[in-house]
């Protein structure tokens, strides 16, 4: 009995410490799993630039202390690439379309794998070059990188390898996330012997480097390319590029002479390297009028590098603008401008085959559209000079204007009736004339005018309208008596102003200040009832004022004339003396 109560005695005390044993095990591998980092890898983005811009970018991929693992990275999908790997193995190997915001990304694809290794040990670089990647306008050059997006287990760096002859300055290496712009961390900048600088910053995923530097002792040297009436300014590095321009203007030309019914004999165009702000803002192209016409035709070079047909209709807008002005159409009616830019940019670049840049550009505009209503009258305050903060809204409202009436009357074939009344027409200065041309255009121009009201256009009406009532004003005025003065004065100074503006083409000013002679000459004999009685009644009271003497007052006696003594306010007797105060009256 004592043996066997021994034993289990024993058992259990085996038992307990085995599981004790077990439990405290069990507790130093949590804390040494715990203790244990992750195993992180490294990825390094290296850009050679060139003299001209050309890049060679090779991206490497290192895990080191794994035997099996898996990552993924974005590439190119609009060039060709390739990759090596040295110390593990590959497999599972995906390349995948990207979609963002419901839609496919045109140019980065995603690429994952897996990979094994006996050595713990994985080295994966992909290549690729691109020509002309990195922008260069003698003395200035601007470097933007890919897009940089890997797998959050990756600890990202980039190097930048400039041309020679090259200065840059940390201030002018950013790195953009997202829409925040902000200083890379660990920025490095190393010049080597050969003349060449080495940026080297961190980097994070979903990102893009970008670089402003200078090429010192170097001067732009641009060569000239005609094509018929074109002329495109650029350095030889970019002949292709103004070559492709060229071709669209061509091509192009044909349309907009039909339907603008101008004369066009030379236009020229260049390129320009963009600003950090003209580049973030999204400025594609833009077109100085100086001297009281249009100037050089300016392309962002940045947008070679966006969708195709990108770069095409930002240059078919450009070019509108020139069209507008040749057929009578200034600058100052500024929604009218880009309205029609906007439009004819797509309804061109979709006749010329630019289908997938149309397509993408009018869904941008149809969002901005669904943000304001379908009221697009705060485009009339759209002024040169002046850049709204929602500025993507007025180009928005503007070009649904055109493109409302060209689908209902008829497209290009409206247009040209709408340019030919133009011609015939003496001013295109104010929205009545405008919207009078594009009602005649219609052929019905009341229909027109109730349109834009209904889109809160105001102070707009037909110009034979603002004919007739500028004469039913002129006739209001001359038969006003004389004796109604100063009125009859004010309403005919307001009228030879209203006639002024009527003969610059100013209609809408004009029936402003009509209306104001009107009001003024129909109210003139309540107004000179008031003025005049006003004025006597000043009169009748100033002369009350001089009629009337004022009561004099009794002197107050601070003394007593006796005594001497101080006197209270109003005493009749001194306190001192006991004698009556005399006042004198």
């Amino acid at each position: 009995m004592g043996f066997n109560v021994k034993t289990k005695s024993n058992t259990k005390l085996i038992s307990f410490i085995l599981v004790l044993a077990v439990f405290i095990t069990s507790l130093l591998c949590v804390e040494k799993v715990q203790a244990a980092p992750a195993v992180r890898g490294k990825i390094l983005y290296i850009y050679d630039i060139d003299k001209d811009g050309n890049t060679s970018i090779s991206i490497n991929l290192i895990y080191s202390g794994l035997l099996r693992g898996s990552s993924w990275i974005t590439v190119p999908s609009y060039l060709n690439w390739s990759y090596v790997v040295s110390g593990a193995v590959l497999d599972n190997v995906v390349v995948k379309s990207i979609f963002r915001y419901g839609f496919k990304d045109p140019f980065w694809e995603n690429f994952t794998f897996s990979f094994a290794s006996t050595s713990k040990f994985i080295n994966l670089t992909i290549s690729y070059s691109v020509p002309l990647y990195t922008f260069i306008f003698e003395p200035n050059g601007l470097f933007y990188s890919s897009h940089i997006e890997y797998a959050s287990d990756l600890e990202g760096r980039a190097e930048i390898i400039l041309p020679p002859n090259s200065t840059v300055v940390p201030e002018d290496v950013s790195i953009i996330v997202g829409s925040a712009i902000k200083k890379p961390s660990g920025l490095l900048i190393t010049r080597f012997p050969g003349s060449r600088v080495l940026i080297s910053c961190s980097t994070e995923s979903n990102s893009r480097i970008m670089v402003y530097f200078t090429l010192k002792g170097m001067a732009l040297n641009e060569e000239e390319y005609r094509l018929g009436v074109f002329t495109f300014r650029a350095p030889a590095r970019y002949v292709e590029y103004a070559k492709r321009i060229l071709d669209l203007y061509n091509k192009s030309l044909p349309i907009f002479l039909d339907v603008f019914g101008v004369n066009i004999k030379n236009v020229t165009v260049t390129f320009f390297l963009p600003s950090r702000s003209e580049l973030l803002s999204g400025l594609g192209g833009y077109v100085p009028f100086t001297g009281g016409q249009p100037g050089i035709i300016h392309l962002n070079i940045f947008y070679m590098r966006t969708i195709s047909g990108s770069i095409e209709l930002i240059a078919l807008h450009e070019l509108t603008h020139h069209m507008v002005w040749y057929a009578g159409i200034g600058p100052s009616r500024l929604w009218v401008h880009e309205g029609m830019a906007e439009y004819f940019s797509m309804e061109v670049g979709w006749v010329l085959g630019y289908w997938e840049a149309v397509s993408t550009h009018r869904s941008d505009i149809e969002r901005v559209l669904t943000t304001i209503g379908d009221k697009y009258g705060f485009v009339q305050s759209w002024s040169m000079g002046s850049i709204p903060s929602n500025v993507i809204a007025y180009y928005a409202a503007s070009y649904k204007i055109f493109k409302t009436l060209g689908d209902r009357y008829g497209g290009f074939e409206y247009y040209k009736r709408f340019f030919r009344t133009v011609k015939n027409m003496s001013s295109m200065k104010d929205d009545s004339s405008i919207i009078t041309a594009l009602g005649q255009a219609a052929g019905n121009v009341t229909d027109v005018l109730r349109m834009f009201e209904g889109w809160g256009f105001t102070g707009i009406s037909a110009v034979e309208n603002i004919a007739m009532a500028m004469e039913k004003a002129k006739k209001t005025v001359e038969d006003l008596n004389m004796l109604l003065q100063p009125f009859k004065l004010i309403a005919q100074i307001l009228m030879s102003m209203a006639l002024e503006a009527y003969s610059k083409g100013y209609y809408s000013r004009a029936l402003l200040y009509a209306n104001s002679a009107v009001t003024i000459a129909a109210n003139a004999p309540i107004l000179c009832i008031v003025t005049y009685g006003f004025i006597a009644f000043l009169i009748v009271r100033l002369a009350h004022k001089r009629r009337v003497k004022p009561k004099p007052t009794k002197p107050e006696l601070l003394f007593c004339p006796y005594c001497g003594g101080r006197l209270p306010r109003g005493a009749v007797y001194c306190p001192y003396c006991g004698l009556r105060i005399q006042y004198q009256d």
